[in-house]
């Protein structure tokens, strides 16, 4: 069936911020336990949220100081070239408007975060619907987000759309985490190749896999 809803990941699926993500890691471990972290761990847990991240690598840190820290240590820095929009999503979110698909994105970003670097890199008003880690309780893997933005673009609720409607949806990410919301969502998921090495065979342990996988943004079309 072809696809209607096109619902992206935002971080490391859109935009590149997979360099400032590990910086703000590396200099709040620096800060809190006094060292590094190979940069393979710390790509294995894009797409988690901050807290559940700071449970597992800073355990008995306080919470809320730690994410204040990442947080200023980002918002510092998000001004430099380390950050941008991957080459080919710009042509490719034109591409979905020109074919008329709704376009959503499924986000484990704040929404104030999400907003300013729409905001920063011109792309405000290029999707119809998002949902950041303020709209849901439950983040992925969990589909609480996807279903959420699905039922925006559709009309449908979160908790009761068809089939059909789901048939005609997919989820483009670049973690185990967006490939595993999808998955439990019911809903095609494509892996993107252009951001950062993807341990598939964890991917599997998990139980997620994904339906597509691609190299460049414009293969989406090809798929759709």
């Amino acid at each position: 069936m072809k696809k209607k809803y096109i619902i992206f990941d935002f971080d490391g699926t859109l935009v590149n911020t997979n360099d400032i993500i590990i910086a703000s890691w590396q200099a709040t471990f620096e800060h809190y336990l006094g060292c590094r972290k190979p940069v393979r761990e710390i790509e294995a847990t894009f797409g988690e949220t901050l807290m559940h991240t700071i449970s597992v690598k800073l355990p008995g840190a306080p919470v809320n100081e730690v994410i204040d820290y990442y947080r200023a240590y980002q918002d510092s820095h998000k001004d430099e070239d380390i950050v941008y929009v991957f080459d080919g999503i710009k042509e490719l979110v034109d591409g979905l408007r020109a074919r008329g698909l709704k376009i959503g994105v499924a986000t484990s970003r704040t929404t104030y975060s999400f907003n300013n670097y729409m905001k920063q890199f011109g792309m405000e008003g290029t999707v119809d619907e998002v949902v950041t880690m303020d709209d849901v309780t439950k983040h992925k893997p969990d589909p609480e987000s996807l279903n959420v933005c699905l039922a925006k673009l559709s009309g449908f609720p979160a908790d009761a759309l068809p089939e059909e409607v789901k048939e005609q949806a997919v989820m483009i990410g670049d973690t185990k985490f967006d490939i595993g919301c999808a998955n439990n969502a019911g809903i095609d998921s494509v892996l993107v190749g252009w951001s950062h090495y993807v341990d598939e065979e964890d991917m599997a342990e998990h139980g997620f896999a994904p339906t597509y996988r691609i190299d460049r943004p414009d293969e989406l079309l090809d798929i759709i």
